[in-house]
């Protein structure tokens, strides 16, 4: 193989992924060959300049800024029909300037609504809502009113439902007949809960043009390329698993990307609804392309990732290797930056310095000032608050001393306004001053390096400069090294039965949605917890902060799965989305899978892994191509 294609290369700054691509990019062989594809990234350059110093080759950057299909963007509220912010915000201070309660009180403008006033020319459509359960609720209540297929076309959602069943076993899912009913009028929906066979019916239907409307969360937009005439928004801001805040423009414009056919569609629509009840600008992208975020390395040192760095590279190499993350290379051009707009700065200053015994004395005066104004923030005592503020005030009133005597033949008043740009240049100094002293990811990456490097090595996976039997182990493993290194030293993948593993695998790294309740599952998993426990400590201890993840919730589903129990069952008896319990168990399938890879020279543990897989990889879990 010599060449590799990074398609949507800007997921180099997701915070899950991107340290993957990097380290793809930094580790490729010189005789590699790549492209990257990407709509999203403003700073390429800078990318490229990044590839380009890694790999020591030339980096060509083709660029086209006109899209095939040009984007007309619009906001949607019913009374005012499309719209501008500019027009809705008039509107709203109108309304809010009429109402007690300083809010619109207006008819809410629904999903209902915009499809209402888009049928007849802008279909088909995707509808982004970024909520699973309104997903479906909405495609339930447009069913109820829309109907947008003929009866030919009845026939053909027929023939293409029972053509895409055919590759799958008997769909057992409490949405399908709902979901059917909605298929068969042209309405759809989907997300990440759904059985990957539903979501393969809804695709199919989508591309035979047989969907009129295909409510979807954000996950329809990656990896999947279908096109359409118009993309909708219910909302502008999404659940991010920690707080509701706005989408980014990037975000906005990978899904609004997917408006306008090449070769069909002379223009692709974009329209957001807007209800008033809850309007606030701020939470509404720009849907300017120009404005889109640049790319922000997200790289990050895994254990295994160190393991592997200490088994071919020594030291120096290592350090060296460390610098050539992304991060790194930003920090170096944001480092230069600013630099250049402190020489600027220096010179503008120059002429008072010296009443300060030079530009040293500035610069202590400067980072003193940063150092109170930081524990005065902090939150101290009245008495400690009251000397920092004097402190400060003698700082300032020496930094003033300087700018007065610059100018010993004018009067102070006639200098009030250049004093008041002395203040703003040295307030712009200390805050340079500040940020560049943070620019530093090559040596939080060493302190990185060697911080996780203690761990392992109090946990014998390495001496000095060589990896031990554990340490060759975890160097295998990619994702939750410490959790199943730790398992498989003590023997516990020979002492648990089948199930059980399966059971513990799917727990290893599991990450409970909102609100999931933990099934009780009456499983021994006492050692398991131990070593949990453990390894939590040891790395709060070490590292003032802990990786390791174990969350039971699912593990009695797990178990009873693997026993034979119908995926029917456990679905009646669990809060879980199908399609979450589906990738939950694959995921545990790739964890064994590793294992097993990383002990070929134990056929019995093979075995017995190859049995563990094989009870879970099974009917609605399978992969079926």
């Amino acid at each position: 193989m010599r060449y590799v294609i990074f398609d949507e290369i800007h997921y180099i700054d997701d915070p899950d992924r991107g340290s993957v691509w990097e380290e793809s990019l930094i580790f490729m062989p010189p005789t590699m060959r790549f492209l990257g594809l990407s709509a999203t990234i403003p700073n390429v350059d800078q990318l490229a300049g990044w590839i380009g110093e890694v790999q020591q080759q030339k980096i060509e950057v083709i660029t086209h800024h006109e899209r095939v299909v040009p984007l007309k963007h619009s906001l949607f509220e019913k009374s005012l029909g499309f719209t501008t912010m500019r027009r809705v915000q008039r509107h709203y201070r109108r309304l809010a300037g009429d109402s007690p309660t300083g809010r619109p009180i207006t008819e809410p403008t629904t999903h209902v609504d915009l499809i209402e006033a888009i049928q007849d020319s802008y279909l088909p459509c995707l509808f982004f809502t970024f909520s699973r359960r309104k997903c479906e609720s909405n495609a339930l209540e447009l069913g109820e009113e829309f109907d947008f297929l003929n009866r030919e076309q009845k026939r053909q959602v027929r023939a293409a439902i029972d053509s895409v069943l055919e590759r799958y076993p008997t769909v057992k899912s409490e949405r399908w007949p709902a979901l059917r009913n909605l298929l068969m009028k042209g309405i759809a929906y989907h997300h990440a809960g759904m059985l990957p066979v539903l979501k393969d019916v809804v695709e199919e239907l989508f591309t035979l043009r047989l969907v009129s409307v295909l409510y979807c969360t954000e996950t329809f937009a990656v990896g999947l390329n279908f096109p359409c005439k118009t993309v909708c928004f219910d909302s502008s801001t999404k659940w991010d698993g920690v707080s509701f805040r706005p989408i980014s423009n990037r975000e906005y414009f990978q899904m609004a990307g997917r408006a306008g056919r090449r070769g069909i569609d002379e223009v692709g629509y974009v329209f957001t609804v807007v209800d008033l009840s809850w309007f606030d600008p701020r939470d509404y992208p720009s849907m300017r392309e120009s404005e889109v975020e640049p790319l922000q390395s997200q790289f990050a040192l895994t254990y295994n990732s160190i393991l592997n760095l200490v088994r071919n590279y020594d030291e120096g190499d290592i350090h060296r290797i460390l610098g050539q993350n992304f991060a790194t290379y930003q920090a170096s051009s944001e480092r230069a930056a600013l630099q250049r707009r402190l020489e600027e700065l220096e010179e503008q200053l120059a002429v008072h310095t010296r009443n300060l015994k030079g530009h040293g004395a500035l610069v202590r005066q400067l980072r003193s000032r940063t150092r109170l104004e930081r524990e005065l923030q902090a939150g101290v005592n009245k008495r400690r608050r009251r000397q920092l503020k004097r402190d400060i005030r003698s700082i300032n009133q020496r930094l003033d001393s300087a700018f007065f005597r610059s100018f010993p033949d004018r009067d102070r008043g006639s200098l009030q306004r250049e004093n008041r740009r002395y203040r703003r240049q040295l307030q712009e100094y200390q805050q340079l001053l500040e940020r560049i002293d943070h620019l530093d990811p090559h040596q939080k990456y060493i302190q990185e390096f060697n911080d996780k490097k203690a761990v392992l090595e109090a946990l014998g996976y390495l001496e000095g400069s060589e990896l031990t039997a554990a340490g060759l182990f975890a160097s295998q493993i990619h994702g939750h090294e410490l959790m199943i290194t730790e398992m498989f030293m003590e023997g516990l993948f020979h002492s648990f039965s089948p199930a059980e593993l399966n059971a513990i695998m799917v727990s290893i790294g599991y990450e409970p949605r909102k609100n999931e309740t933990r099934l009780k599952h009456g499983l021994e998993l006492g050692p398991i917890h131990r070593l949990w426990h453990f390894l939590a400590k040891m790395e709060q201890r070490m590292l003032g902060y802990s990786t390791v993840q174990f969350n039971d919730h699912v593990a009695a589903l797990a178990y009873r799965w693997s026993r034979g129990a119908a995926f029917s069952d456990l679905l009646a008896d669990s809060q879980v989305d199908e399609g979450d319990l589906v990738f939950t168990f694959r995921r545990g399938i790739d964890l064994l899978r590793q294992v097993r890879n990383a002990t070929m020279d134990d056929p019995i543990l093979t075995g017995k892994l190859r049995e563990c897989i094989a009870l879970m990889d099974r009917d609605e879990v399978s992969i079926w191509l």
